[in-house]
This record gives C-alpha cells, sequence and structure tokens, in this order.
C-alpha cells in the first residue's frame, strides 16, 4: 500500500466518523427539542366535541399528525372528515420497478385501512387528486380550482374544526396545503378554530439554528393514552412509507429514526388565531 491510498482511507474513516458524530448530535438534538416543547413549551388541550374536518397533503399524514384525535372524536362519535390534497403518487418515483398509479392506489387502500382502524368510514374520506410534489406549482386557475373545492367541502360539512399541516412545516406540498386551506375557509365564510399539525417542521429544523421560537408559537399538546394502540396500528398500515416497496430495494421514503414521536402518547397541534 502505497501513502496516499492509507492517507485517502483515513480521510475517509475520519468524514464517516465525523458524519455519524454529526448526525447523532442532530438526533439527540431533535430530540430534546420536542421534549422541551412537549412537556415546557406548550399548554394542555381538552378534547372537544366540535366536529372536524382533517386535510392531509399525503396518505400517512393525517394519522401521523392527527390519528390520536381523530381516534378520541370517533369513539365518542364525533363527526370526522378527512381531505386528501394529493394522489401520493411521487412518493417512488425513482424507483423504476413500480409505476405512478400503482403507488397511488397503494396509498390509497393504505389510507382507507388507516382511517377505518380511526374510526372514520370511507364514505368521510376524500382524494382531490392533485399531482403529489407540484402544488407549489400549480397555476392560478389550479390553484384558484382547488380552493373552490375545498370550500365546497367545508361548506357542505360546516365543521367546527379545521386540522392542516404547519404553514411551516418545511416541505412545499404541506405548505402549500396550509395557504390553500385558509383560504378555502375565507371563500366558503365558515367560523372554524384552525389547528396546524407538524409532521416535518420539528425533524428537518432545530431551534436556534434554522427554527425560530416564534415558529412554535400556540403549541398545545393532548394526551392520546387511550387510543394509542389504534394510532400505532394505523401507522403501521403504510408499509410503502416506513419499509421497502419491493424484495430489492433497500431504501424507504421515512427517514430511519423519524417515526419514533408520532408513536408518543400525546400529539401536538398549535392554534391559529
Amino acid at each position: 500500500m502505497n501513502a496516499s491510498y492509507l492517507i485517502g482511507r483515513l480521510k475517509t474513516g475520519l468524514h464517516n466518523k465525523w458524519w455519524l458524530l454529526n448526525y447523532k448530535l442532530r438526533s439527540l438534538g431533535i430530540k430534546l427539542q420536542f421534549y422541551w416543547l412537549l412537556y415546557a413549551g406548550s399548554k394542555r388541550l381538552d378534547l372537544s366535541q366540535k366536529s372536524a374536518l382533517v386535510f392531509a397533503p399525503h396518505q400517512d399524514d393525517e394519522t401521523l399528525g392527527c390519528g390520536g384525535i381523530i381516534a378520541l372524536k370517533r369513539e365518542q362519535a364525533v363527526p370526522v372528515k378527512v381531505v386528501f390534497v394529493t394522489d401520493g403518487g411521487g412518493s417512488h418515483k425513482g424507483n423504476s420497478k413500480i409505476t405512478r398509479e400503482e403507488i397511488v392506489q397503494i396509498r390509497k387502500q393504505e389510507a382507507l385501512t388507516a382511517l377505518n382502524i380511526l374510526g372514520v368510514p370511507s364514505k368521510d374520506v376524500h382524494f382531490l387528486n392533485k399531482c403529489d410534489g407540484a402544488l407549489h406549482k400549480m397555476t392560478e386557475a389550479e390553484q384558484q380550482q382547488t380552493i373552490e373545492e375545498m370550500a365546497q367541502f367545508l361548506g357542505d360539512f360546516q365543521p367546527q374544526e379545521v386540522y392542516v399541516t404547519h404553514s411551516n412545516d418545511r416541505s412545499p406540498d404541506h405548505e402549500t396545503t396550509y395557504q390553500l386551506v385558509t383560504e378555502a375557509i375565507a371563500l366558503a365564510g365558515v367560523k372554524v378554530d384552525l389547528w396546524q399539525y407538524a409532521i416535518w417542521l420539528l425533524w428537518e429544523s432545530l431551534v436556534f439554528r434554522d427554527l425560530k421560537l416564534e415558529e412554535l408559537t400556540g403549541a398545545y399538546q393532548l394526551a392520546i393514552h387511550k387510543v394509542q394502540s389504534k394510532k400505532e396500528q394505523a401507522i403501521k398500515t403504510y408499509r410503502s412509507q416506513y419499509l421497502p416497496i419491493d424484495a430489492e430495494s433497500t431504501d424507504t421514503v421515512l427517514p430511519a429514526n423519524f417515526l419514533w414521536r408520532f408513536f408518543l402518547p400525546y400529539e401536538v397541534f398549535f392554534k391559529t388565531d
């Protein structure tokens, strides 16, 4: 072995160790900030008897962010409807062994199964089938059509609460969904309590580095101990997202160590004025 080869191996080894250390420190920081938010940075939320409409950009967001509150409300026969904005077809766009149409059908069935576990019948689950990953690229006319569709659901159902992904959720589809929903509420002229739920915000960002404390204001934590097992079962329905899609694949859509906080007996919501 020559010296340059040995130096190269040493540099590679040091780089890998530094990357692993950074990853572990970041993971620890993410967990600490979530526990701070849960136990110190949020107020207690009591379950209401108000009817709810949940808007989810993709099939799994509703269960990850709102599975507990959905199940709790449904156990008390409170009306809950769920609207999926995109078709979910972009989750495996790099896999040549499965078509986009196949992914759309897989995720649709996973969603119906998960929501059935949580107590929402298929008649109360709706799919707008917008292009996954492209909500922020819609033309003005397409945006207006989507807003009008959402407003129609709001007007027909007349929910007392609306749940939607966080306005700064570090995902274009998620943030655009928030914008569309708020415009639809205004168009429909309905008076609702608007709650945001975070999927990526607390994973992609660290407080004081790229997450401002103002983004975490209005946080409330809801205890979901009574329905925790239902939520866990519903999350596990989304096999296409947390397991390899086929026998030859090793990658998963959701990152390793991402799901842990969604299995906790609490959910966090952000109140919108």
